[in-house]
């Protein structure tokens, strides 16, 4: 399944930009709302999730532990790539698109995907992570 990454430094939208035009079936993932905790002083601006908080993230969002994940951004892979990172650390199947969404020649889609919500397991981050 693809996964929409896009966030701006500049406080741009990624949800806009989702909303715009996104691969077909993909679906949005917000850096600050599904893949990092509220930020403080002390942890900096993205700091790590809980695992917990992670697997209530994709479940909510409908990736399942053994849904193969493909993501994107048009930002060079930043962000998406925290997403493969993330996934991948923790055994599961996860890419990054080469080029990002500019690498897309098909239509893009801009209605919303939605897709049930699954229960995933809560899964350690390994040490050091």
């Amino acid at each position: 399944m693809f996964c929409d990454v896009r966030w701006y430094l500049d406080g741009r939208s990624g949800q806009d930009a989702y909303d715009s035009g996104h691969l077909p079936g993909a679906v949005f993932i917000d850096l600050d709302r599904h893949l990092t905790p509220d930020p403080g002083p002390k942890v900096g601006r993205h700091p790590f999730p809980t695992s917990e908080s992670f697997a209530r993230s994709m479940g909510a969002l409908g990736i399942g532990p053994d849904d193969p994940v493909v993501a994107y951004d048009d930002a060079g892979g930043m962000a998406a790539g925290r997403l493969v990172w993330m996934l991948r650390i923790l055994g599961r199947p996860a890419a990054l698109l080469d080029g990002g969404i500019g690498a897309w020649d098909e239509p893009l889609e801009t209605t919303p995907t939605i897709r049930p919500p699954v229960k995933v397991p809560v899964v350690s981050w390994p040490e050091g992570a």
